[in-house]
């Protein structure tokens, strides 16, 4: 007799049947179960260890597209070009025709306002800006209406001719926390090139310099030219090259941003006081004896502080370069111990803008 296919075969026990099918149910269960486990897992592998496996893939929380080690996505390298302008020194003229010429070419600046205030590093500024122009990634093309020259950071802050009234600028974003080895591309005759994050250094860009200027540089495994900008894998402006492998942190633009924005001036907040860091050139006191701290050697505004003194402590910290300047811009006066003559001395100096 034929069975109909839904019908189990006359010989076979229902309770049986019905068992078997639960025991293939549940195997079917279990092994979609252990897919879809082995599948998340490789997912997150992929996420938190991108070169398991020898890939060089990588996907980030803020960049999905696809993009490989050594090179930035397409979307995150076209926003961050959105946000620099490349300054030249004047229009030059052939024939009739104006044009920008790469020998006028001062290098590239980055938005630091939506209403069109840039920041050039640019060493050799000699004031005169007048003539300059500013080439944004559109076409767009502008004049220069002011120049502020910081020359502890060797930065020129630009207020550029808005195209039109009103016209908004797209802002770079900063990011001061980076970590050993991460990724970080540097744009670089109009490209961008792979590099590292290799360290934090003290680096005089201004010496002897003023207690909160610019000493700690970014350390990449790589040089490249002076006013290079660098960014991160998220877009993220991290600094400009000062010199070889050195970076200026964008930490030093976002203190004296405030004032640029506000007042249209370079202020620091300070104990009005100039010198270097032990870690810059070691100081020695007696015969052998090596003092860490800031020595003070010429007096700008302070009224409890001398020449000759070694600043050794702020509150109740060891002098380093971070945690001077934090406590410095973060306080109206600081408790500072000093080395003067051979012996340690506790003052309270108000700190101030200069």
């Amino acid at each position: 007799m034929t069975v109909p296919p839904h019908i189990p075969a006359p010989s076979c026990n229902i309770s049986n049947h019905k068992r078997w099918e639960s025991i293939k149910n549940l195997l079917s269960a279990v092994i979609f179960g252990l897919f879809a486990g082995l599948t998340g897992a490789a997912i997150m592998l992929g996420w938190i260890w991108p070169n398991v496996g020898g890939s060089d893939s990588w996907v980030g929380v803020s960049d999905n597209s696809g993009g490989t080690h050594g090179a930035l996505s397409d979307n995150i390298r076209s926003e961050s070009e959105d946000r620099l302008g490349e300054v030249y020194r004047d229009v030059s003229v052939n024939a009739g025709l104006n044009f920008l010429s790469k020998d006028k070419k001062i290098g590239e600046a980055v938005f630091i306002s939506s209403d069109g205030w840039m920041a050039l590093y640019y060493p050799n500024f000699d004031g005169n800006f007048k003539n300059w122009k500013v080439l944004l990634k559109n076409g767009t093309y502008m004049g220069v209406q002011k120049a502020l020259h910081d020359s502890y950071s060797n930065l020129v802050y630009l207020k550029v001719t808005a195209p039109s009234a009103g016209a908004q600028f797209k802002v770079a974003n900063f990011n001061d926390q980076i970590k050993s080895g991460q990724d970080l591309f540097v744009r670089t005759s109009l490209n961008w090139r792979h590099t590292f994050f290799n360290d934090y250094a003290t680096q005089s860009f201004v010496f002897p310099h003023l207690d909160t200027a610019p000493s700690i540089a970014i350390k990449l495994n790589d040089s490249f030219e002076g006013g290079s900008w660098v960014v991160d894998s998220s877009g993220k402006f991290i600094g400009v090259i000062s010199s070889g492998n050195a970076v200026l942190p964008t930490g030093y633009i976002t203190t004296i941003l405030p004032s640029v924005l506000s007042g249209q001036k370079i202020t620091y907040r300070t104990l009005g006081v100039t010198g270097w860091f032990s870690l810059e050139q070691p100081i020695i006191v007696g015969a052998q004896e090596r003092l860490n701290g800031f020595a003070v050697s010429k007096i700008i505004s302070a009224k409890e502080l001398k020449a000759g003194d070694v600043i050794t402590t702020v509150n109740g910290q060891l002098v380093s370069p971070d945690n001077l300047w934090y406590n410095i811009v973060n306080n109206q006066s600081v408790k500072l111990q000093v080395w003067r003559k051979g012996k340690l001395i506790e003052l309270v100096e108000a700190t101030k803008q200069i």
